[in-house]
């Protein structure tokens, strides 16, 4: 989706419903996505800090997948708490993992495996919040998520491509909280569909190229007329922006990052032809091209996606662990077969884990305590294992990390002071962090 902007009081002048005309055949929401950064508060400047990734993108597991079935096993424990799988052996000596992952299993060596994320949220909302801003829900105000902070911070008046993409869709406060929508992300659908195209680069049959920049000629022939009228500081944006939107329109460079039906069969087949799998290349073919943060929108077949109350274990191991294991491991690969790895941070995670107890329903419940996610490239230390929880999966022992600390951690990579802060709507300056601290571990 593609954010609209408020309109002004003021009754539209034939500049506006002119440049209206020139773009409502592919969509005005281009023009505002642009035209609504202008009108965003400037920040405090914080200290100037050293990028350590260029890009970041993050695996949302919507649902939150159980930890005790994935990636926190505890084979000792009970068999109401254990559940039905088998652990394997990984890359890593001594590590184990789910038997679900198999392919993962042998990448674990390239990654930092976090086994102590906490929070005390344990409501899919609430615990999206936190996870995907570093701050718990407050009713007076919502934070603007990681990749609306990056693509504030790293918008580029130059670049063509928008600078914070969700593939297929958003989740959940994912959005820019505070800030304007400008910032939100540009949801572009599911890449393994058919004939996939992105609704709002793509022109009606009936519109080509040569038509469109005809429009645009006509409107500057037009504007012209109206060089008497007064130019104000708004109207010059609203053309920046409309000229810029119609560069994104044209834009080789934009269209072609968004075809992946250019990649190879053998490609494709590789990271899998299912939605995560075609949400994973997509996701390489951004960063590739210098999108500074893609979010993978990992929902799963069904409505309730890691959501697992009931039936958790064939759930995971039929349904929704396959095409993670092969999407994800072939992302891995990629990123580091293209040189990539160094300069792009990966960080999969849902909203919290899930309960030790299985319940009557063979499922697992809400879990905030413990939770566990995987964080790679960056120059993240491959093959480390963060904290630990008790012998059930239920708290965490060792190393508690907070929400906080990953957002301090995520920001710093980027090369973001997590102390900088953001003016909201009525001028009260907000830090990126609060109470967090930077995870050195994961800073090698």
């Amino acid at each position: 989706m593609c954010p609209h902007a408020p309109q002004p009081c003021r009754g539209p002048s034939r500049r506006d419903l002119l440049r209206v005309g020139l773009l409502s055949a592919w969509g005005l929401g281009l023009a505002d996505f642009w035209r609504l950064r202008a009108r965003a508060n400037d920040p405090y400047a914080g200290q100037a800090i050293p990028a350590r990734a260029k890009a970041c993108i993050v695996i949302w597991l919507a649902g939150g997948p159980a930890h005790l079935d994935t990636f926190d096993p505890k084979p000792e424990a009970p068999s109401d708490v254990k559940g039905e799988f088998q652990t394997i052996a990984t890359s890593v000596p001594g590590l184990m993992i789910s038997e679900v992952f198999p392919k993962l299993a042998q990448a674990m060596h390239q990654v930092t495996l976090i086994r102590s994320m906490t929070s005390p949220e344990a409501e899919h909302d609430r615990a999206s919040h936190h996870l995907l801003t570093g701050y718990r829900p407050s009713p007076a105000l919502v934070y603007p998520s990681y990749g609306s902070v990056v693509a504030k911070v790293r918008e580029d008046a130059q670049a063509a491509l928008p600078p914070y993409v969700a593939v297929p869709d958003a989740p959940a406060f994912s959005s820019s909280g505070y800030l304007t929508p400008a910032y939100d992300p540009f949801a572009v659908g599911d890449p393994s569909q058919a004939g996939f195209r992105v609704r709002d680069l793509t022109p009606p049959d009936r519109l080509t190229l040569e038509r469109l920049r005809r429009r645009r000629a006509m409107v500057k022939t037009l504007d012209g007329f109206s060089a008497d009228v007064p130019e104000t500081p708004l109207t010059a944006s609203r053309d920046q922006f409309a000229e810029r939107a119609f560069e994104l329109l044209t834009s080789g460079e934009a269209q072609s990052a968004f075809r992946i039906g250019e990649e190879t069969a053998q490609i494709r087949d590789r990271y899998g032809r299912n939605p995560l799998g075609q949400a994973c290349l997509l996701a390489r073919r951004l960063v590739e091209r210098g999108v500074p943060f893609v979010t993978i929108n990992d929902r799963g077949p069904g409505p309730a996606g890691w959501d697992t109350h009931f039936q958790n274990f064939p759930t995971i191991k039929n349904t929704l662990a396959p095409p993670l294991d092969q999407g994800v491991s072939a992302l891995l690969a990629d990123l580091a077969e293209r040189g990539l790895r160094d300069e792009t941070l990966v960080i999969m995670m849902g909203e919290f884990g899930r309960t030790p107890k299985i319940n009557a329903n063979a499922g697992r419940d809400h879990h905030g305590r413990a939770n566990s996610l995987i964080v790679a490239g960056a120059g993240v230390p491959g093959g480390q294992v963060l904290g630990k929880t008790d012998a059930r999966g239920d708290t965490p022992t060792d190393r508690p990390i907070t929400p906080a600390d990953l957002a301090a951690t995520l920001y710093t990579l980027l090369g973001i002071d997590p102390n900088r802060s953001f003016l909201t709507p009525d001028g009260q300056p907000i830090r990126l962090v609060t109470n967090g601290t930077v995870v050195r571990e994961l800073l090698g």
